[in-house]
């Protein structure tokens, strides 16, 4: 199969409002193309369409004959695991060895890490018969070896690639043609993603250039349909019988000589005319400025006399004879400090241990890798149980991430993105003084992910954060806590400022 076809493509879900998508059309080629677009914006649910898993109402996709979806979900194996872990051909060997995947992999799903089991359910989606292959965020927890593991694995795929991830280096590695889905629209560039990114950039900037023209012009439409309402008013006053007296048949036969001539239409229609043009340069702005306004800013008042905050040299057991060792630690106020390090180094067990050991008196932020059912359910409570004003100013903050808060508490499915944001908006209402984020970007949009940085780089408090994206943690740490593997079963921890 040489192409993918989506024509005339309509979807919306049982619990929304409106359409996520309306009569679509997109065209998938040999290659890999890259689908960006907010939390939400329907991505994921592209995906399940072109592999069936939702059904459409209307439209068609022709070519998705031979589907495999490889979601970002590694809760549960693939079906196909243990089939593929017992052949032995030399195409099941190439891609255990190019994926790095270990014979006794097979049956312990439940102890491997989300890094593993990504790489396993990629080399059995590479290894099915297939010519559409999607991989949904396939890089989410992995380190920066797993990352290249997984690309060099991508790019051997022959056949239609479509990827949906927020890894800035991953879709400039992979992707050749970039959809971007954008306020309902579906934008489709015949480039890599940062030079889709680029043009994108320049039809949005023309876009408020325009918008800005049509505003300036109806401001003068306005001043116009005042004057011309104006004399409209007067013209009917003028040619008005009211207040003429019976027997004044001179002037009731000028006023009819008026009226039979047209000389009161003029004004009338003139005003018709502008009120359709003001019509439709209102209906034309709309459609201009779908864009949500965007960007957030941390109010209150930082608590200075906490800093610097530290933690004394110690070690802590990761598992069973494992250990990780660090030197006394400290983060000052206004410092940003970036956790990097591989898989498995204990990043995420030494964040726990941070927190439990400072002496820290006000109020922090802390948000852990992954949201649980459990911690989600009690997210929505938390948020409904918020008086009005705080409400309000929760949906502000979610919405300057780039979702629609209320549409998210509505929704029966909301996306792990989403989940996200409204967990970040929701500690941001309690102006923290230290903040500290597990993997902030995961299941996060590229635009979210953008915002969030921006942010975070005029947050005046302290900032720790653990990340595998290396754009992320270059363009926003002061300084780095790299965690290292050395000697005997141990890994240590170095401070790059």
């Amino acid at each position: 199969m040489n192409s993918l076809k989506i024509r005339n493509l309509s979807y919306k879900y049982l619990s929304a409002s409106e359409p996520i998508f309306n009569a679509i059309n997109l065209d998938f080629e040999k290659g890999w193309s890259a689908i960006t677009g907010i939390n939400g914006s329907g991505k994921s649910t592209l995906l399940k369409l072109i592999s069936k898993e939702l059904k459409s109402e209307k439209g068609m996709i022709v070519g998705n004959s031979l589907v495999v979806y490889c979601e970002q979900n590694t809760e549960f194996p693939p079906k196909e695991l243990e089939e593929f872990m017992m052949t032995y051909t030399k195409e099941a060997y190439k891609l255990r060895d190019l994926l790095q995947v270990k014979d006794e992999w097979l049956g312990a799903w439940d102890i491997l890490s989300h890094g593993e089991r990504k790489r396993l359910q990629l080399a059995v989606a590479l290894s099915s018969d297939s010519d559409v292959l999607m991989v949904d965020e396939p890089t989410n927890h992995l380190d920066s070896q797993s990352q290249a593991i997984v690309v060099e694995a991508l790019k051997s795929y022959r056949g239609i690639g479509i990827l949906v991830s927020h890894d800035r280096t991953l879709l400039d590695s992979l992707s050749q043609h970039t959809v971007m889905i954008k306020s309902g629209e579906v934008l489709k560039y015949r480039s890599k993603f940062s030079l889709a990114q680029e043009a994108y950039e320049q039809t949005l900037s023309h876009k408020k250039k325009v918008l800005s023209e049509q505003e300036h012009e109806l401001k003068k439409i306005k001043k116009v349909v005042q004057v011309q309402r104006e004399k409209v008013s007067l013209a009917k006053k003028k040619f008005s019988k009211k207040g003429v007296g019976r027997d004044d048949s001179s002037l009731k036969e000028k006023i009819n000589g008026a009226i039979l001539t047209g000389k009161d239409k003029n004004d009338g229609q003139m005003l018709k005319r502008t009120l359709t043009k003001q019509h439709h340069l209102s209906e034309n702005m709309d459609k201009l400025s779908k864009e949500y306004e965007t960007g957030i800013k941390f109010k209150g008042k930082i608590a200075k006399h906490n800093f610097p905050i530290s933690i004394e040299k110690s070690c802590i057991t990761l598992f069973e004879s494992t250990q990780l060792c660090f030197p006394r630690l400290s983060v000052d106020v206004a410092e940003k400090v970036g956790i990097s390090g591989e898989n498995g180094a204990g990043k995420s067990t030494f964040i726990r241990s941070f927190i439990q050991k400072i002496n820290y008196e006000s109020e922090y932020l802390y948000i852990a890798q992954e949201i649980t059912d459990k911690k989600a359910e009690q997210l929505f409570q938390d948020v409904n149980n918020l008086d009005t004003e705080m409400k309000g100013e929760l949906f502000t903050l979610v919405q300057r991430l780039g979702s629609d808060a209320k549409a998210l508490l509505n929704s029966t499915v909301p996306s792990p993105g989403e989940m996200r944001k409204l967990l970040i908006a929701q500690g941001l209402l309690k102006s923290p003084s230290l903040i500290i984020l597990d993997e902030p970007t995961n299941h996060m949009d590229l635009e979210s992910i953008q915002l969030l940085e921006s942010a975070l780089k005029e947050y005046e408090g302290a900032l720790l954060f653990i990340t595998h994206d290396k754009i992320f943690l270059e363009n926003l740490s002061t300084k780095q806590w790299v965690f290292e593997k050395s000697e005997n079963q141990r890994y240590t921890v170095e401070e790059i400022l």
